[in-house]
């Protein structure tokens, strides 16, 4: 199954395995979200099946604060979490110039390689082309 819910600038997104767990649950969803009644008036929720997600993976996406983004992976049982990006491989010599690309400036050359601190990554890929030494790469 797949799940994505949006409210206001935030975002959560997962993808994994469920498991079907019936109708045992469905008098408590009902009585902590009353407008669910309404929806479905009288015997109309028998048609209704309540699952578990018990696997999956996914990420939290926080754009409220434009020069400042939160991204973070998701994992759910023994799923891995996700490790999607762009990341700088040992090719990098610390010359800068994809922190200067960077609009989150989220790119740390202190260090050799420089480091993309993942949790304010756009994923963009403004980076990617302007490295002279082609050691940024792309992992989907």
């Amino acid at each position: 199954v797949a799940v994505s819910a949006v409210k206001g600038k935030a975002a959560v997104s997962i993808c994994g395995w469920v498991r079907c767990i019936g109708s045992r649950k469905l008098r408590e969803i009902f009585e902590k979200n009353p407008y669910m009644g309404e929806i479905y008036p009288g015997d109309t929720a028998d048609a209704l099946q309540v699952f578990c997600i018990y696997k999956a993976q996914g990420e939290y996406f926080d754009i409220s604060d434009p020069s400042h983004v939160v991204r973070d992976g998701i994992a759910i049982g023994a799923a891995a979490a996700p490790s999607a990006g762009y990341f700088i491989e040992k090719g990098c010599t610390g010359c800068g110039v994809c922190a200067q690309a960077c609009p989150q400036r989220c790119v740390d050359t202190s260090r050799t390689p420089a480091v993309i601190d993942q949790g304010r990554c756009l994923r963009c890929g403004r980076c990617l082309p302007l490295c002279p030494q082609k050691a940024i790469v792309r992992r989907d």
